[in-house]
Formats: C-alpha cells, structure tokens, sequence
C-alpha cells in the first residue's frame, strides 16, 4: 500500500467516515412528525447540540469492520454500510438493555428511557434496529456481490440471535443462587462476544477472503469480545466513574452476577454471606471488593482475560493480515484491552 493509503488507515479518518454513514441513516426521519424519534436517536448516538465524542462509545465494532476488510485486501470504503450496521445494531441492544436492567446512566448522562420513557426507549431501539437491516442492504449500492450481501447480513442476523440468546441468560441468572462458570462464558460469548466476531467477520468477507481466513477474523473478534467482557467485569466492581461512566462498584449495586461475583461466590463463604444480605451502601459494598480482592478473584478474572487476548491475537495472525492495516487493527485490540481501572 501507499504512504496515501496508510493516511486513509488512521482511527480519525475512519471514525469521520463511520459517523458519517451513520448519521445519513437519520435522513430515513426527516418528515416533521418524526423530529422527536430523530431527537432521541441523535441523543443516543450524542449527536445533539452540545453533544461531544465522549457521549458516542469508542465505535469499536465499526473500526473492526472497516479494518478487517482492509487487513483481508478490501477497500474500507466498501464496508462502510455493514460498519454502520454493527454500530446500530450495537445501539439498539444498549437501548434495550438499560430498560431491562433498569440503567438510569449511559457515559456520565441519562440513558433514552429515563430521559423520555420505557416505551419511547422501547419503539427507538426497535427503530435503530431496523435502521442497521437497512444499512446492510445498502451493499449492494456500495458494489458488493449479492451472494456476499446476502452472507453478510446472515451472519448479522445470526450474532442477533445469539446476543439476545446472551441477554436471556444474563436476566435468568438474577433470579439464581448460583451460576456456573461455564455457563458465564455461555452468555457474554453470545452478549458481547456475537457481534464483534460478527464485526470482524464481515469486514473479511466484503474483502472477498476465503472462507478459512474469514472463520480466523471470526475467532479473532469472538475471543476479543471474551477479554473484553472480562475486563469490563472487572470495571464494573472497580473501575472510577471518569473510565465507566458509572457510579463505582456499579455491577455490586445492581446485584449483576458477573464473572468475579460468580468466582466469589464459589470461593469466599464471608462474600457469599454479604451478598446474600442485599445490602448496597457504600460501606458495604467497599467491604464486598475486598473479600474479592482476598479470595484472589480480580487475579483469576484478568489471568481469563489474558488468555482469551493471546487467542485474539494469534488468531489474527493466523488470518495473515496486509499491512499496514494488520498493525492498526493489532493496536486497536490491544488498546482496546488495556483500559485501566
């Protein structure tokens, strides 16, 4: 490639390029009896005057389609509709997930729900949804094969069922004593895990690559999706409100069995003992990250997470990206991996 070509490689040239085929989604709602579903929606995606990047995400799944297509020997350009698919299909899932787990903070500020209401956050997230659909066919406009339209909105259909797979369990385990470690790695492989090895997926299949070079940027963004997961359990309990968004011990307070709590759980009776009590105070909740810290659990969780990163990472290798994108794409996992608590 090109020195111009690596130019156009760089994170803030694709992540304009990202918020720009999203944005034209909204043009779908430009009659006036819909301003108030494009306000919510803008809101959202924190495109609302005095709106800023950090009321955004880090449009991680978008990246990694866009730099797996270029890492397989695809234009970025091409893949822009399937990147703006995964980022609203993304959203649509954050919508109904703070509804469903009664979130009233999304990135320091209101989720939509509480803004607007349950059924006002209900019918966006359905219509952001519908809005990813949408994007994805637009590939046939881009100059993509029909064959390979039609299997990549498969596969996105497929990680949508297996994320909603994920936030079924994920609901049923509040209602539980007791959840399994293996059954853990169940859900958040279908909850997090489904749509950025979906991500990664597609980005190589748009590139035309073969179908076992696909499957290893598949097995690069499954394994990514369980580091991430992990690390952001780990955040979850310890990580500062600047990094999270949330209020400290957010996950303790609303009682979400994540991986350290399910560890706890299994290894620390006293923990077992607090939990049970459903006592959320903050002395409480201090004393509970403790226990943790002395069962050894943070340890174990990021001893998981740094095994499912070298598989990431080898998988990646195994696909045998182009440069430069292969090293963009290798620094923005290994970033993404190394937030602090």
């Amino acid at each position: 490639m090109s020195a111009a070509t690596h130019d156009t490689l760089s994170i803030p040239t694709l992540l304009d390029a990202i918020e720009e085929e999203l944005r034209a989604s909204l043009q779908l709602l430009q009659a006036p009896p819909y301003h108030g579903l494009r306000e919510m929606i803008a809101y959202h995606f924190g495109w609302e005057p005095g709106g800023d990047a950090t009321n955004r995400g880090k449009r991680v799944r978008p990246l990694l389609t866009l730099l797996s297509c270029a890492a397989a020997g695809g234009d970025w350009r091409v893949a822009l509709p399937a990147a703006a698919s995964v980022e609203l299909i993304h959203n649509f899932s954050l919508v109904h997930d703070d509804i469903e787990d009664s979130s009233e903070t999304r990135r320091g500020r209101q989720t939509l729900w509480k803004r607007w209401s349950p059924a006002q956050g209900i019918n966006t997230g359905d219509a952001i949804f519908v809005m990813a659909q949408l994007a994805a066919n637009s590939l046939h406009e881009a100059g993509v094969p029909a064959e390979t339209v039609l299997a990549v909105k498969r596969t996105l259909d497929e990680a949508c069922l297996r994320l909603t797979m994920g936030q079924y369990l994920d609901l049923s385990f509040e209602a539980r004593p007791s959840i399994a470690q293996d059954e853990y790695i169940e859900m958040i492989s279908g909850k997090t895990s489904a749509l950025l090895a979906a991500s990664t997926a597609v980005g190589a299949m748009i590139a035309g690559a073969g179908a076992s070079r696909a499957a290893a940027y598949q097995r690069f963004g499954l394994n990514l999706g369980l580091a991430f997961q992990m690390l952001d359990d780990v955040l979850g309990i310890w990580g500062s409100a600047e990094v999270t968004g949330k209020p400290t011990g957010d996950d303790l307070r609303a009682r979400k069995k994540s991986l350290p709590v399910i560890l706890g759980l299994n290894r620390s009776p006293e923990f077992a003992r607090r939990w049970a009590s459903n006592d959320v105070d903050e002395s409480s909740l201090l004393e509970m990250r403790s226990l943790l810290e002395e069962a050894g659990v943070l340890q174990v969780v990021e001893e998981h997470a740094s095994e499912h990163t070298r598989r990431a990472l080898e998988a990646l290798s195994r696909a045998e990206p182009l440069e430069p994108a292969g090293t963009v794409l290798r620094n923005l996992a290994t970033k993404l991996l190394k937030r602090t608590h």
